[in-house]
């Protein structure tokens, strides 16, 4: 988590940051659900998977 916030300060839009996370090989959130819910693909890292972790309130400090 924090190596995503490090990226996206350092200027890195969340797309770039799906790639990289793809590339060095690091399981998506829908590669861990996936193996309790068959409909998930778990294809890797998406916009929408990094997005949704800049914006949730626990990580951003917003929410205690």
């Amino acid at each position: 988590m924090r190596w995503i916030f490090a990226q996206r300060l350092a200027g890195h839009s969340t797309a770039g940051i799906a790639r990289t996370l793809n590339a060095l090989g690091v399981p998506s959130p829908a590669a861990h659900y996936r193996a309790r819910n068959r409909h998930r693909s778990g294809a890797g890292w998406t916009l929408r998977g990094v997005a949704p972790i800049l914006a949730n309130p626990r990580y951003t400090g917003q929410q205690v």
